[in-house]
């Protein structure tokens, strides 16, 4: 009896610490006095690498906000996107800002802020290419996704399971979608999937090419909702940092960067 009171004792302290360390990320971040931000610079206009040589983008500019409210130092990791999640799990850093949108897989082991803004995938396909308008028409076709994203998933389960099951398809993953780009001007593709933002930059930077919204044959389009990344469980900070970027959601200005960092993106390429 004394061994298990002592076993539930020590579970009950273990789980105790566990949920004050959760709760403390806040108290961490501050009294470190830096805020430490995940991210893959792949992804422009939300973040590439600028003129400088230095990670930019609408995400950067959101992070730097976030830190001058909390009074903090910015640092910013760049890392490959399929590990983000490693990093924010192992407290290596305290939130993510990478385009990231928020599914109900990734919630089960991150929590995210509220949207910051909306995204959709779009189809990339060479200018000339009058076959391609929905989703069916990729039947057969061998199609570039970034690894890892929301557009890998969604292009595999249709391939797997979906619209373009038994029909030749094929998901080609790319850790970077210039590359995947260039492919698909080499005619090693049929076409690119990708959020919004990204394939319109693309077209801007790659002659040759054009995008458009990608939806079925009925319609229907995919419509994504993109949230900052952090630990699950530390709903403080969650709460803190929802609190810090409502403004900046509702006057504007988070749209604005975007359109500010398209234009040098676009630029820079």
């Amino acid at each position: 009896m004394k061994k298990m009171i002592a076993m539930l004792l020590v579970m009950m302290m273990a789980l105790c610490m566990m949920s004050t360390a959760m709760a403390d990320k806040l108290d961490d971040v501050l009294a470190a006095g830096k805020l430490v931000v995940a991210t893959d610079a792949a992804w422009a206009p939300f973040e590439y690498i600028g003129a400088n040589g230095e990670v930019a983008g609408s995400d950067l500019e959101l992070a730097a906000y976030i830190a001058e409210k909390l009074g903090v130092e910015l640092e910013v990791i760049n890392v490959a996107f399929d590990s983000i999640s490693t990093y924010l799990v192992k407290d290596e850093a305290d939130l993510s800002l990478s385009a990231m949108t928020i599914t109900e897989e990734r919630k089960e082991t991150l929590s995210f802020s509220d949207p910051y803004t909306v995204a959709q995938q779009y189809i990339i396909v060479l200018e000339d290419n009058t076959s391609v308008a929905t989703i069916e028409d990729l039947a057969g076709a061998a199609i570039g996704v970034h690894l890892g994203t929301t557009g890998d998933f969604l292009i595999s389960d249709e391939i797997m399971m979906g619209k373009l099951m038994g029909t030749g398809a094929e998901c080609k993953q790319y850790k970077f979608l210039t590359d995947a780009a260039l492919a698909l001007k080499n005619g090693e593709l049929g076409a690119v999937v990708c959020d919004t933002m990204l394939a319109e930059n693309l077209v801007a930077v790659n002659s040759g090419l054009k995008c458009f919204p990608l939806t079925d044959k009925d319609g229907n389009a995919t419509i994504e909702e993109l949230g900052i990344a952090m630990k699950k469980g530390e709903d403080a900070f969650v709460a803190k940092i929802n609190e810090i970027i409502a403004p900046v959601i509702a006057d504007g200005t988070v749209d604005a960067w975007i359109v500010k960092h398209s234009e040098l993106a676009s630029a820079i390429n």
